[in-house]
């Protein structure tokens, strides 16, 4: 039996029986003697870390110089053979290294070079290729070489192909999801040099110990559209997928690496949405992380910018949840994000049915009192669309009249009446069409774009009644039987330019005695029945 430490001493440390054979743990209690005592044994080490890369840790007073790294060194240098079990060497603390160079290193130690967990399954660790004991040299290898493009670094002589066996000694896994993915013919047991085949020559690169300039990634290099169309010249370079179509509102600078990542593995398709999402299940939803609108600004940020200012423009904050921004209209959104642009997945409102886009905005203005009747509207029955009237663009303010800019697309013949020299002020935009007309449905199935008296007397009031002797055009056709709403050559609007003709195209029944012959006095039927549009004291609506 071990006889206790005596007051103020500190006990050996069990290194075997934490599993390290090689150093003492770390962290761990001690006591600091200071760099001094350190460079006694060890000065050519401390003349390397302080012209090396490390020196500001020896330097720092809020440090604790080589005991930084390698821990309270007391007992150490109070040994009889200065017992090397009693310090810290990093370099054998094992895969917990990363860990440790991790507290200065968070960032490089999360991804390192992007495939910090691949260096760990081939056994690397911070220490296979860095060295914090050594001087930094006066010329770093290749300095300024940096290969932004796979064409410069082909064209560098200095750099060869190293096999892709080579590569995979430091990123098997790149090479596991690799074999796994629509480039499994790129991987390390079918191609030699299939990693070259899109990262360039690799020699400098290994030379270096992995110095990231020194080798080309598509995704980032100037080149990376050029390098993917070597294999799939089928591709437009400029319109991408979408050449002869449609063209979404994508960001600038995006490439094929966008939405496409060569190294991973396939992926089972997920159903196809319509415009309604049917199709996305409840599980695949439920199991989506909520996210915000910034996932979508990735690659669609100047959508983004054509909502500024506009009636939607509250779904089109980045920081607005998915769900209650893009993904409101646009079903399955976070799955597109999600799958990298995979377009089948995301439901656009563009050329869907009328009875999907309906449904899409009724989510936010099915309560409107306007749209109470406009499942049973015209419109609807014709299956005019939602967007076919209204632009979710529109300014706000505007919404309005930027719909009924739209009605003249559909309603041609009525457009042309309004150039007429006599005729509404809706040109003008003293009014609009809404204003005669119900666009989106009205309680009669067949009434809510047909102009009725109603509508007329709203604005023309010296004509409303209730007259106890009404026109008996009242009863049909109304203030339409004389007068063409939209735009006439005759003046008031009439039918025919005198009003003996207007009253004779229902009137042909007039008594014997009324003379038409041309400057009778019955030729002006005004003369008598001056009160045409009714009277409150004769049934010949005299005056």
């Amino acid at each position: 039996m071990r006889s206790p430490s005596p007051p103020g001493s500190e006990p050996e440390p069990r290194c075997d029986a934490l599993g390290q054979d090689k150093t003492a743990p770390f962290p761990r209690t001690g006591v600091y003697v200071g760099e001094a005592v350190c460079k006694d044994c060890h000065e050519e080490q401390a003349e390397a870390i302080h012209a090396g890369v490390h020196a500001s840790v020896v330097l720092a007073k809020q440090l604790n110089a080589c005991e930084t790294c390698h821990g309270p060194g007391k007992l150490h240098a109070e040994h009889r053979d200065n017992n090397a079990l009693l310090i810290t060497h990093p370099p054998d603390l094992g895969r917990s290294v990363v860990q440790f160079c991790g507290r200065c290193h968070a960032e490089a130690t999360v991804a390192h070079g992007g495939d910090m967990a691949g260096f760990l399954a081939a056994g690397k660790t911070c220490t296979s290729c860095h060295k914090v004991h050594q001087k930094t040299p006066a010329k770093a290898p290749h300095a300024g070489v940096a290969f932004h493009t796979r064409r410069d670094l082909a064209a560098d002589e200095r750099a060869q192909p190293v096999g892709a066996k080579k590569c995979i000694e430091c990123h098997p896994l790149r090479d596991e999801l690799l074999s796994q993915s629509p480039h499994a013919h790129l991987g390390a047991a079918v191609v030699a040099d299939g990693c070259e085949t899109c990262h360039g020559p690799g020699s400098l690169h290994v030379e270096t110990k992995g110095l990231a300039r020194l080798i080309t990634r598509p995704d980032r290099a100037g080149d990376g559209a050029a390098t993917c169309r070597s294999c799939h010249q089928g591709v437009d370079p400029a319109e991408f997928h979408w050449k002869d179509k449609h063209k979404p509102l994508l960001s600038e600078g995006m490439t094929c690496s966008t939405c496409h990542t060569v190294h991973a593995a396939k992926k089972k398709t997920p159903p196809r949405v319509s415009a309604l999402g049917v199709g996305v299940t409840q599980a695949v939803l439920a199991s989506h992380v909520p996210v915000s609108n910034a996932i979508c600004a990735r690659c669609h940020t100047p959508a983004f910018a054509v909502l500024e200012g506009t009636v939607h423009e509250a779904l089109g904050h980045r920081e607005t949840p998915l769900d209650q921004g893009c993904g409101a209209c646009h079903a399955g959104a976070q799955a597109h994000a999600e799958s990298g642009g995979s377009k089948h997945l995301v439901a656009s409102l563009r050329g869907a049915s009328a009875a999907a886009q309906q449904a899409t905005c009724n989510q936010c203005h099915g309560k409107e009192p306007a749209l109470t009747h406009a499942h049973v509207g015209t419109h609807h029955r014709h299956e005019v669309s939602c967007l076919s009237c209204h632009s979710p663009a529109a300014k706000r303010g505007e919404t309005r009249r930027d719909a009924e800019g739209k009605c003249a697309s559909c309603h041609q013949a009525v457009a042309a009446e309004f150039a007429m020299p006599n005729h509404h002020p809706v040109p003008e935009h003293a009014m609009g069409c809404s204003d005669c007309h119900d666009p989106h449905g009205a309680r009669s199935k067949t009434r809510d774009l047909e102009l009725r008296e109603e509508r007329c007397v709203a604005c023309h009031t010296q004509y409303r009644g209730p007259f106890v002797f009404a026109h008996q055009a009242s009863r049909s056709d109304g203030c339409v039987a004389c007068h063409l709403p939209h735009g006439a050559t005759n003046k008031r609007l009439l039918r025919q330019h005198n009003s003996q003709q207007n009253c004779l195209q229902c009137h042909g029944d007039f008594p014997a005695f009324h003379d038409q012959t041309p400057g009778a006095v019955f030729t002006n039927c005004l003369n008598c029945h001056s009160e045409v549009h009714g009277s409150n004291h004769s049934r010949y609506l005299f005056r």
